[in-house]
């Protein structure tokens, strides 16, 4: 009897950290926002990287164009999520209406972290989001406050 229940909490203590482990991956880490190197910011607010990347804001302290990017995976939604507070659908339909009415051009996209962060690194003012687990040292990374 006394090896059952030690067999059976062993087998729940499995359970639980493989639920765990499960949970944990399918957030695949925190996202990132990186830049090219010439980028002369840091650190942004919220409220500026919401600015960014819904085109309002153009250029950085130093007078050069900011360039961003977009990562379209589900790092994608939850960067929306959590820094524009807006969904996939919502962002689209934004950025159809700035198309439209000719404010702005179609924001350049990439499939695969590596793609971008190349991208990134060889364009000047260039910014973006990754997971974090895909930084490398070819770009940098700005803190957001």
């Amino acid at each position: 009897m006394k090896n059952k229940i030690m067999i059976g909490c062993a087998a729940l203590a499995i359970i639980g950290i493989s639920l765990f482990l499960f949970i944990a991956a399918s957030g695949s880490g925190d996202i990132v926002i990186v830049c090219s190197k010439d980028v002369p910011v840091t650190s942004l607010t919220k409220d500026e990287v919401k600015s960014i990347f819904l085109g309002e804001k153009v250029k950085w302290d130093d007078s050069h164009k900011i360039t961003f990017v977009l990562l379209m995976t589900e790092t994608h939604d939850r960067f929306l999520e959590r820094y524009l507070g807006t969904n996939p659908a919502q962002y689209l339909q934004y950025w159809k209406k700035m198309i439209f009415t000719g404010k702005a051009g179609s924001p350049k996209s990439f499939k695969e972290p590596d793609k971008l962060i190349e991208y990134i690194a060889g364009a000047e003012g260039a910014v973006g989001y990754i997971p974090s687990e895909a930084y490398n040292d070819k770009v940098k990374t700005i803190s957001v406050k």
